[in-house]
């Protein structure tokens, strides 16, 4: 890289780096394919939500949620007003927290959304597939069926591949 990195960190696997440099820009870096892809400008703040592969960041006045890191071009984006502190997993939650100066702001992150993503990294497709399968269908959710097709067609588990093809309309 040509810049110095100021903030780096794998997820829980290892297969993945997230880093940004000093001019605030963040990256994904994928081990086995050697590839890196520049996720966000102006980054002030960036962590991976405990347990899972979903990252979350802070650009200027928006909060950035990857929920499918494997898709980086689609971003849950919400406007805030102040900056990003923490990340608070408990339960069934999860919750952004956000200084806003007076007070502290919660922000929840769709648990679906993120227990989809644990089932993938378990290669639990039974349970990814449950998870996902009675949202209403937005790019952030086609990309994750178009995930668990590839992965399911991979593994030889051609009940999960049809499904998935048939939410994504691909009746072909």
């Amino acid at each position: 890289h040509d810049c110095k990195i100021d903030w780096l960190e794998l997820n829980s696997r290892a297969d993945l780096l997230l880093f940004r440099d000093k001019r605030h820009h963040l990256h994904l870096y994928e081990m086995e394919t050697q590839e890196r892809t520049q996720l966000l400008h102006y980054c002030t703040y960036v962590n991976w939500v405990p347990g899972s592969d979903v990252v979350v960041a802070q650009n200027r006045d928006n909060l950035c949620v990857w929920y499918n890191i494997k898709a980086p071009d689609q971003i849950t984006m919400q406007t805030i007003k102040g900056d990003v502190e923490d990340i608070e997993r408990s339960g069934s939650e999860t919750n952004v927290i956000v200084d806003e100066g007076i007070q502290q702001a919660v922000y929840p992150l769709n648990e679906s959304l993120i227990d989809f993503s644990t089932a993938i990294d378990d290669e639990d497709y039974i349970r990814a597939m449950e998870t996902i399968d009675g949202l209403y269908i937005t790019p952030d959710v086609e990309a994750m069926w178009r995930q668990l097709h590839d992965m399911a067609t991979r593994s030889g588990d051609t009940r999960i591949s049809q499904r998935c093809a048939a939410a994504m309309m691909d009746m072909a």
